[in-house]
């Protein structure tokens, strides 16, 4: 083996450790609607893909007699979060899926989709009031790995608010009544993530939760 067919090799290697127990969309529509008090609808509808099985994959490790075992695995750990509503597998560690979330963020909390080991989205709320969307984003480095492996990340996810953003990277914004949408066109892994930052109104007909450390004093 040359040294750049062996640094390739290693750089290929590198990156799959790096998203161990990490799902890929691709093909997908995702929408958060969030009041201004931190209620939130979260919703998501395409494909995942189980990032490490794809190495397997490239080194024949996936057989007739195992693959069956290999996707069912891979259903299994989605269907550990009940906001599923449909795990449908397309072989090859891609899923067709559908997701819906609804809760209300309190005063210090964090929530992700799909969970906080394997996030692609995260949605934290802050004592001093702010609460923060954020998507993961790929190195540069990443992404061309990822590309040479064959995955592709293409969709389009929407914010729909009333409440008062004082920062986001949307593509498009446009006006809904009371309300923003903000809108990211998302065409490959280089694309910007999504990224918003509201700051939340106080609702006086429901006061949000204290932290536990607030109770105990």
């Amino acid at each position: 083996m040359v040294a750049g067919d062996w640094l390739k090799r290693i750089g290929v290697l590198a990156a799959l450790l790096l998203l161990s127990s990490c799902y890929i969309p691709d093909k997908f529509r995702g929408e958060l609607r969030l009041s201004k008090y931190g209620d939130y609808s979260l919703s998501f509808k395409g494909d995942l893909m189980f990032a490490p099985i794809l190495d397997d994959y490239r080194k024949n490790k996936i057989k007739p007699e195992n693959e069956a075992e290999r996707q069912e695995n891979i259903r299994r750990d989605l269907s550990r979060d009940i906001a599923f509503r449909k795990i449908e597998s397309k072989g090859k560690g891609r899923f067709s899926v559908e997701y819906e979330r609804v809760g209300r963020l309190e005063k210090v909390q964090l929530t992700s989709l799909i969970r906080r080991d394997a996030r692609m989205l995260s949605l934290r709320s802050m004592e001093n009031g702010a609460i923060v969307i954020r998507a993961n984003a790929m190195k540069p480095s990443d992404a061309q790995i990822l590309a040479e492996l064959g995955l592709n990340m293409e969709g389009e996810f929407r914010i729909t608010t009333d409440g008062n953003v004082v920062e986001h990277n949307a593509t498009v914004v446009k006006p809904f009544g009371t309300s923003k949408v903000y809108i990211w066109k998302i065409e490959n892994p280089l694309a910007p993530m999504p990224h918003l930052v509201m700051i939340r109104d106080i609702d006086p007909n429901r006061p949000l939760a204290p932290r536990a450390s607030e109770v105990n004093k």
